[in-house]
């Protein structure tokens, strides 16, 4: 933006969004080159070539299959847990550049114009009974991907990990409070709030800005009440969805619905303003 003291903010699929303020960029989350397998977002990874900070909420492929790339290209500080920042040192990511955090211990990462408070969170865990099941309904109808893109997807997912302590210790929120006093909470998995994110809340009023992922339940009444949820306890002005695209097939081939989950937090509050724009489409606050 040319007026230094608008935040811009921009989707880019899944969980990813891009930060502009103050002509700092702040990526959250780094999973651009996705395969032929999902809806094309305008750009390749290979197009990212400024970066100043890039968040890992964690570290499943869909979330940092491209930030070693990212990241060594634009010279980017790297920050996520430590089952991520593993990844990221296989993949010949400089020491120099990268951030571990535990979100336990009221870690605060100052940077030029923001400041960073990793909060440890916890991963969502959809009832296995109803994605299974789901799964292999719409998979059953949904054309099979080619050997091609089976290779494709091998690869990018090469570039994650699913080890499973990524639910309880490698998932983190990230409270971003810009220098103007204006607060993001970014959550990139749609599970239950832990008692970290609880205590860091007491401490304040509300966000400014929710940027949080849909939970990956399938029936609206589950994903509203997840919802609910989180913005019960951050309490933010406005709320824009994340990670509620999906793969044509495949693996949860899921496309999450943003107006029950929208209608159920404005019953909740009328207040609340809530806002989903395309990839890319700026939505600036000042």
């Amino acid at each position: 933006p040319r007026d230094l003291h608008t935040l811009a903010v921009r989707w880019t699929g899944f969980s990813n969004f891009e930060l502009a303020y103050k002509g700092k960029i702040i990526l959250l989350d780094a999973y651009f080159d996705r395969g032929s397998n999902y809806p094309p977002l305008g750009f390749a990874a290979a197009d990212v070539k400024r970066a100043d900070v890039i968040l890992i909420g964690h570290g499943h492929f869909d979330h940092m299959s491209d930030a070693a790339s990212v990241g060594v290209r634009s010279g980017a500080t790297i920050v996520g847990a430590p089952v991520t920042t593993e990844v990221l040192r296989k993949q010949s990511v400089p020491d120099k550049q990268i951030r571990t955090v535990t979100g336990k211990d009221g870690e605060r990462l100052q940077f030029d114009g923001f400041t960073v408070e990793p909060i440890l969170g916890q991963h969502g865990t959809p009832d296995r009974h109803i994605t299974e099941v789901m799964e292999g309904a719409l998979n059953s109808v949904a054309p099979k991907l080619t050997p091609a893109q089976e290779s494709e997807e091998k690869a990018i997912q090469e570039r994650g990990t699913f080890d499973p302590r990524v639910i309880h210790e490698g998932t983190i929120a990230y409270l971003i409070t810009l220098d103007s006093g204006f607060r993001i909470l970014y959550r990139d998995s749609g599970g239950r709030v832990t008692d970290f994110e609880k205590a860091a809340m007491q401490r304040i009023l509300g966000v400014d800005l929710a940027l949080v992922a849909v939970s990956a339940d399938f029936l609206a009444s589950l994903t509203v009440r997840q919802a609910l949820e989180h913005m019960q306890l951050y309490k933010p002005e406005v709320y824009m969805p994340a990670h509620h695209d999906a793969a044509f097939s495949g693996h949860t081939p899921l496309w999450r619905p943003t107006e029950p989950i929208f209608q159920a937090l404005k019953d909740a509050n009328p207040r609340l303003v809530t806002m989903s724009r395309e990839n890319r489409e700026p939505v600036c606050f000042n």
